[in-house]
């Protein structure tokens, strides 16, 4: 089964893809890059000529404004015209109300960029089978605050919900796919994951990516 869906090796490449093709359009050039870290979106924000506006939950540097997403933007805050959202709504205790706390923050006709872990991918897959949980959703992943599974259907849901129209789905964090086998275990384990992204191309990259468009 073969769908032909867009490839990123990781989610920066994705972001900077997305970004140098949609902030032509966008209604305004102020790009929110929410779940900043240390500011690795910065430069590419700042060489298409945007203004870059970091939030995190908690200050990593000085130009971070701090946002808890159960909470509207803000006040001080300017409306964006894209939000770059890269592996934050896994951490997100209300999801639903978090993305609508993003819409209203994108003005009418921008752009939200977001990118999570995939628990279809064919490790989730895999470690589900044999372990009876997912890969990255383990209760040892309760410490880094992973508390919501973001199925596909379920995330489209939430964005349709708040305003967004879906344009774009992509498979995100590739890297796996470099790393060589050092076991017959691993070797074995690389074929059944190949076997699964075979059957269902959704099941590719540790991630995946989407693009929604505000319409309301």
């Amino acid at each position: 089964m073969n769908i032909d869906i867009n490839t990123y090796k990781n989610r920066g490449g994705f972001a900077k893809a997305m970004l140098d093709k949609y902030i032509p359009h966008a209604p305004n050039k102020t790009v929110s890059d929410i779940g900043a870290g240390f500011g690795h979106m910065r430069k590419d924000i700042e060489n298409v000529n945007a203004k870059w506006q970091p939030f995190d939950f908690i200050k990593k540097m000085d130009e971070t404004i701090i946002w808890n997403l159960n909470n509207p933007a803000p006040t001080t805050a300017d409306k964006a015209g894209i939000v770059i959202l890269l592996e934050v709504l896994e951490h997100l205790d209300n999801p639903l109300l978090g993305i609508q706390n993003i819409s209203n923050h994108i003005e009418k006709g921008g752009v939200l960029i977001l990118s999570t872990p995939n628990p279809q991918s064919s490790k989730n897959t895999l470690s589900l089978f044999l372990r009876g949980s997912l890969y990255a959703f383990q209760k040892k992943h309760i410490k880094e605050n992973h508390v919501f599974t973001p199925w596909k259907h379920v995330v489209c849901e939430f964005l349709n919900r708040s305003g967004f129209e879906i344009l774009e789905y992509a498979i995100v964090d590739m890297q796996y796919k470099d790393k060589k086998s050092t076991s017959l275990k691993d070797w074995f384990k690389s074929k059944i994951e190949a076997y699964i992204e075979y059957r269902n191309p959704f099941a590719k990259g540790m991630s995946y990516g989407i693009v929604a468009r505000k319409i309301k």
